[in-house]
């Protein structure tokens, strides 16, 4: 006699679920490093320019301008890309709740799988010790 798992669909819909959701995590984590590293990108960028811009001298109006207009350009990417950055933390705390109820799903029907085969394990060791007694009970009557 083998064991059969009376929910083995719904443990393999769950494994797949929790798949998706590691893939999705991944992703959103992906996403987030890459704005990060914009961000850090413009960010030394930024320092870079500032520290060049010191050792020059300005020498018009027009070079004041340019300079302040990049500047006015650079720190409005880094907060457009710091509030990118914070959303992507958002998703990305979601989908590790979606991945930990995932897990928490796969887990209890795993632990439903370990119990129903330890009822199985002792009904096939009784079925078996019932068999044992048949036998003994027909070899010492004869």
């Amino acid at each position: 006699m083998k064991f059969k798992f009376s929910l083995a669909p719904v443990l393999k819909v769950r494994k797949h679920q929790e798949k998706l959701q590691k893939q999705k995590l991944a992703e959103q984590v992906s996403k987030k490093q890459k704005i990060s590293d914009v961000r850090d990108d413009v960010q030394g960028k930024l320092k870079t320019f500032l520290e060049n811009s010191e050792d020059n001298s300005v020498e018009n109006i027009h070079m004041i301008r340019r300079r302040s207009a990049h500047l006015q350009q650079v720190h409005q990417k880094m907060d457009k890309l710091s509030r990118d950055l914070d959303k992507a933390e958002v998703e990305v705390s979601k989908e590790r709740e979606k991945l930990a109820t995932a897990y928490k799903n796969l887990h209890i029907l795993e632990k439903v799988k370990e119990f129903e085969k330890g009822l199985f394990s002792e009904r096939v060791a009784k079925d078996e010790q019932k068999f044992m007694d048949e036998i003994a009970t027909q070899s010492f009557s004869r």
